[in-house]
């Protein structure tokens, strides 16, 4: 038993995904008229974790090509906002409550991935949806290069006290890492922050998203991935994904503009969603690339 409460905190998105997969299985038999988008469910969610594993994956490769680390330069920046993360990390480690919730917020990031993926494909378009899945996989290549050029860790890997802070001065230097070089800007962070972007259409899709938002941070912070720098980085970083991808994906008005007149946001309840997009589909793409 007491295995099994450590892999569900440890974990938490691997247990969800196996009792949703079958339950998207059920609704392919249960809604045949309505089976392409129970296809992307059913696909999105079988592939959202073995995407996060490589990443991590890649991430940690990338040490290889970067072993000297800057974190102790973006420490010296840090202290200018009061070492956030430091504070922040004594208190998880004070409250086993807050170490479980921030073991749990931090590894249910794909999960919140496919949360938005879901609600954008059921309650607005196929084109919304798959702008979303590929705003997501360029919020994550785009920042491969950024790490590379400034390769930083997080304190808990640079500072083996933490989340107590240094005992001596810290005088800023490159210091070599066996750790992944993914710290500036803070994938989860602007990943985040997208998910909110994208669920911030419906009034509790804002609320789910300013949670994960806000859990988000504390995680970061309070597990020591992170510096308050990299969650700073994180802001531009992610409105820079959000421009660009318009042109990236040819996608010119669907960041500020409002959704299509005379185009509903509901499930379609007729018509065979296994063919090509229907009516309203092929509407809201035009909208989208207008």
């Amino acid at each position: 038993m007491n295995g099994l409460l450590v892999f569900l905190i440890a974990f938490p998105g691997v247990a969800l995904l196996a009792l949703l997969i079958p339950l998207i299985a059920v609704r392919w038999f249960a809604a045949p008229a309505d089976r392409k988008r129970t296809e992307w469910l059913l696909c999105a969610a079988c592939l959202v974790e073995p995407m996060g594993a490589a990443a991590q994956l890649t991430a940690n490769w990338m040490t290889v090509l970067r072993p000297l680390k800057y974190d102790l330069f973006v420490y010296q920046l840090d202290r200018l906002f009061g070492e956030p993360s430091f504070h922040l990390g004594q208190l998880v480690a004070a409250h086993l409550s807050l170490t479980i919730l921030v073991s749990v917020s931090y590894s249910l990031l794909p999960v919140m991935c496919l949360a938005a993926f879901a609600a954008n494909l059921i309650w607005a378009s196929e084109a919304r949806a798959l702008f979303t899945v590929k705003v997501f996989l360029l919020n994550a290549f785009l920042a491969v290069p950024l790490y590379l050029l400034f390769p930083v860790c997080g304190p808990a890997f640079a500072f083996p006290s933490f989340p107590a802070l240094p005992l001596t001065s810290v005088v800023p230097h490159l210091i070599a890492l066996a750790a992944a070089p993914n710290g500036v800007p803070s994938v989860h962070t602007s990943t985040a922050l997208l998910i909110l972007f994208f669920l911030r259409r419906w009034r509790l899709g804002s609320i789910a998203g300013g949670v994960f938002l806000a859990l988000t941070v504390l995680a970061t912070l309070g597990s020591g991935q992170h510096y308050f720098f990299d969650l700073i980085c994180a802001v531009p970083y992610a409105a820079l994904i959000l421009y660009s991808s318009r042109f990236a994906l040819g996608r010119k008005s669907l960041i500020s503009s409002p959704p299509c007149p005379g185009v509903s946001r509901g499930p379609r309840v007729s018509g065979d969603a296994s063919g090509p997009l229907n009516k309203e589909s092929e509407g809201t793409f035009s909208c989208l690339t207008a």
